[in-house]
């Protein structure tokens, strides 16, 4: 009888840390599975900040917040680093003068922040932050 109630201690202790652990790697995959998609939204921002440059042909754009599949909010801020202000760009951008180059550069920093909204997804609270420099001289000059 002693061996028998030692047996089912044994075996509700292994199932028990059995649960406790299912419950723990599956939460971890969920938040490394966010982690990973705000990775992927910080770089599509991007790239798509660089299509809108290139689509309009100017520096109009300075920043820009979207929200996908409702808990990913996306916020993107656009600095400018010119060789001169002849440019189409707003005067808030940065000038350099380039000494003896003899064509323009344009450069634009982009800083994406993607956070999640953690009330719709059962997560770690998530922020990724993405510096950007892209060269725009094709596209400005």
């Amino acid at each position: 009888m002693i061996m028998a109630i030692f047996v089912l201690v044994v075996l509700a202790t292994i199932m028990a840390f059995t649960i406790q652990m299912t419950v723990k790697t599956g939460k971890r995959a969920a938040d490394v599975y966010v982690e990973e998609q705000a990775n992927l939204f910080a770089k599509n921002a991007a790239e798509y900040t660089v299509y809108k440059i290139s689509k309009d042909r100017n520096c109009s754009l300075t920043s820009f917040n979207t929200t996908l599949k409702t808990y990913y909010n996306v916020n993107v801020n656009i600095s400018y680093i010119l060789s001169d202000t002849t440019a189409a760009c707003p005067v808030s951008s940065i000038a350099l003068t380039s000494v003896g180059a003899p064509d323009g550069y344009a450069f634009a920093k982009i800083d994406v922040t993607v956070t999640v909204n953690n009330q719709a997804v059962d997560t770690e609270p998530v922020q990724i932050f993405r510096r950007y420099l892209e060269d725009i001289t094709p596209y400005v000059y």
